[in-house]
């Protein structure tokens, strides 16, 4: 197995950064060139501090194929080697709702926090510095060990872009180093102290960039509040008094509570899934075989799960175009590998046993657009899992026996398989 940790993002991260754009096609505007390549250089080092990988799609897609995705191509119901038809009339039917979280979740709460932290955080800058979603990184990161999710946004102060990330967790280790490397003393503030710490170059950046790292300890609270700061130059457009004017703000209060993680997600957000998911399944199935539905994993922010029959399954999919970056799999065949980053060489025939795994195969006759479906157990921590089941453990549901050949190939070689894989990531994106 291919280990899900820091030191596949060495090696990923230019080709991660190249393939978001075209997940959600939007191109990355050219002034954030140099934040682009200066967030892969960070990440690499906090991931490296941290045990941080990229949650969502991004990382699983380069772990499985090593190339760049196009969410567009075709699709053709042509198929050899033997019978791949399902029998409709034995295929178990559940529930619309089956296996769902009535309740607010853990990526509810998340997802709310993403969207609303922006509008929260915009009051509380410096004249001239404004802030947004970080499209680059589409679903910020999350800690590998404890699955927790941190959001990222960026700031721009002139013409200048940064990356901005908030960080609650009890990880401190980098807050801790920068501060005793610059000797940065705790100042007062109204309801406790704050240190700030302004890195050069060396380990936590390359050079001509910076790292800013912001702290707030409230008088008689354990809930540190930290985020730090990353992009060009020498001066951070966040200044000690900036954020001392921050803390000390009425606006502020707001803000910790948006990210105090024992605050559970409004009716509203798990109101916002039901209708997010009506939204993706009106769309997913055109392609899934039936009996099968999709619903966010309450575990991993902007995942998603495969509901079947038997219980439900951590799941991603994507499509393939051009003949460069393509699967190793016969053409009118569908291959299969038991975990990512094999190259999804060995066939797999119609025997109706159903798998936990990756499958691969053409959507057409030719070998330049294919499809390749991840489908895995439930969500769990650490470093050794497959990056589709890396999340908080907190799926109730039952775990599902994943996919046949017969329904994997049905998904392939489904009538515009391509856009509605597409159209679903597009719904499911966190920004």
């Amino acid at each position: 197995m291919t280990p899900a940790n820091s030191e596949n993002r060495d090696t990923t991260d230019l080709m991660v950064h190249a393939m978001i754009g075209r997940l959600f096609d939007e191109p990355e505007p050219l002034h954030r060139t140099d934040l682009a390549d200066g967030a892969i250089a960070q990440g690499m080092a906090v991931s490296r501090r941290r045990g941080l990988a990229v949650a969502g799609a991004t990382l699983s897609v380069v772990a499985v194929i090593g190339g760049v995705v196009a969410m567009t191509g075709g699709a053709s119901p042509s198929v050899v080697g033997g019978d791949w038809s399902i029998n409709t009339d034995s295929t178990a039917q559940i529930a619309p709702q089956a296996y769902e979280d009535s309740g607010p979740t853990y990526a509810d709460r998340q997802r709310e926090i993403v969207q609303q932290l922006p509008s929260v955080f915009r009051p509380l800058l410096p004249a001239g510095v404004t802030v947004s979603p970080n499209q680059m990184q589409a679903t910020g990161v999350s800690y590998t060990m404890t699955g927790d999710y941190v959001p990222a946004i960026v700031v721009r102060s002139g013409s200048d872009d940064y990356l901005l990330r908030f960080d609650n967790s009890d990880n401190n280790a980098g807050y801790t180093d920068a501060f005793a490397r610059t000797s940065a003393p705790s100042i007062a503030v109204a309801g406790g102290t704050i240190r700030v710490a302004v890195v050069q170059g060396g380990t936590e950046s390359p050079k001509h960039q910076f790292t800013a790292w912001y702290e707030f300890k409230p008088t008689g609270s354990k809930q540190v509040f930290r985020f730090y700061l990353y992009g060009s130059g020498s001066a951070t457009p966040i200044s000690s008094t900036a954020f001392k004017k921050m803390v000390e703000s009425p606006a502020f209060a707001k803000l910790r509570q948006l990210l105090d993680p024992s605050v559970p997600a409004s009716a509203d957000a798990v109101r916002q899934r039901y209708a997010t998911e009506a939204k993706i399944n009106a769309e997913a199935q055109k392609v899934l075989p039936p009996g099968f539905r999709l619903k966010f994993n309450p575990g991993a922010p902007g995942a998603l799960e495969l509901v079947g029959p038997g219980g439900v399954n951590t799941f991603q999919w994507f499509s393939l175009l051009g003949k460069d970056q393509q699967i190793s799999c016969p053409a009118q065949s569908l291959c299969f590998a038991p975990y990512s980053g094999v190259g999804l060489g060995t066939k797999v025939g119609p025997d109706g046993k159903a798998r936990l795994g990756v499958y691969g195969g053409w959507t057409g006759k030719s070998a330049d657009s294919s499809v390749v479906i991840d489908v895995f157990g439930e969500s769990k921590l650490g470093e050794s899992v497959e990056p589709t089941q890396m999340g908080k453990p907190f799926e109730t549901a039952p775990q599902g026996p994943g996919l046949t050949p017969q329904q994997a190939m049905a998904i392939v070689k489904a009538p515009g398989a391509a856009k509605v894989i597409g159209d679903v990531a597009k719904l499911a994106a966190l920004y």
